[in-house]
Parts: structure tokens; C-alpha cells; sequence
């Protein structure tokens, strides 16, 4: 009997403790660019939402589709397994879509969240208008023939 309270209060509790998920940070009111640097509101605040689940093998990223590329401000859990850590992304994604491959290239830019905004500044890259932007889960699986990084949108959280 032991054993299942403490399991119980194991499930209700500890979940909660580690739960860093708010659907709000995700949550697109608005896109744009200002000054050079792609930027989204959000209802919540992004960069505050961690994947502690998938660990190293799961991440955010808060996705630019602009003139020059697709960029990202992306936040996953540390290499401790404490605490978020932030990075700039460029990807090459053929299709905005589940289960899509991502695949990465050079950025040079890096993320900025603040208050209800996240955005990907540029060091090198010209940035003078965005298209779209999404909200994006990406999981990491093994590399295979089809996707050499074995990542994949997992999911979709909102596009504008």
C-alpha cells in the first residue's frame, strides 16, 4: 500500500514540479521585422516553455520563414537537465509539415526572448521581411536515408 501511495503521489506530484509547458508561449499574435531582426508576439512568453520530456532529443524553436532563409530562436533543456538552454538555428525545411525532416545550416544569428516577443538577431544575414513564422516542437530520432539529422516536427503549436 506503501508502494502505490508513494507512486501515486510520485505521478501527481513530480510531474507538475518538472511541468515547464505553458500553451501560451506559443501562441502567435503578431510577426514582422524590425531594424533587421525577425520578430514574433506571442500571448504568453516564449522562451519560459522547456521540453523536459524528450530531454536532449526534444526542443522549441520559434520559427522565422524570411527573405534569406528559415531561422530560429530555440530553447531545449541543458546538458544538466535543470534549467532551459537557448540557440539560433538555420534550418532547410522542405514542407511545413508532421513528421517533416529538419535539416540545419550554418546561423550565425542569435536568439533573443523578452517579455511577450522572441527573436532570431542576424550577425550576418540581411533580413528584410518575413513571410510566416511557426511555433514549432522538433524531436531528434537516429539518421537514416531519408533525414541525415534524424529531427522532425513533432508538432505545430501556431503558424500566422
Amino acid at each position: 500500500m506503501f508502494v502505490i501511495g508513494l507512486g501515486l503521489l510520485f505521478a501527481i506530484c513530480v510531474p507538475n514540479a518538472f511541468a515547464v509547458f505553458h500553451r501560451e508561449d506559443f501562441l502567435i499574435t503578431n510577426i514582422g521585422v524590425s531594424n533587421g531582426v525577425p520578430f514574433m508576439e506571442l500571448q504568453g512568453q516564449p522562451g519560459r516553455s522547456f521540453s523536459v520530456s524528450g530531454g536532449d532529443e526534444s526542443y522549441y524553436a520559434y520559427t522565422f520563414v524570411t527573405n534569406n532563409g528559415i531561422f530560429a530562436a530555440s530553447v531545449a533543456l541543458d546538458e544538466d537537465g535543470n534549467k532551459p538552454y537557448y540557440s539560433a538555428d538555420h534550418f532547410d525545411i522542405k514542407k511545413f509539415q508532421i513528421g517533416e525532416c529538419v535539416n540545419h545550416k550554418d546561423a550565425t544569428g542569435e536568439p533573443k526572448f523578452s517579455g511577450k516577443k522572441a527573436e532570431y538577431v542576424p550577425k550576418q544575414t540581411v533580413i528584410t521581411n518575413v513571410s510566416k513564422a511557426y511555433t514549432l516542437q522538433i524531436i531528434a530520432d537516429d539518421p537514416d536515408d531519408d533525414c541525415e539529422t534524424g529531427e522532425h516536427i513533432y508538432k505545430i503549436f501556431s503558424t500566422k
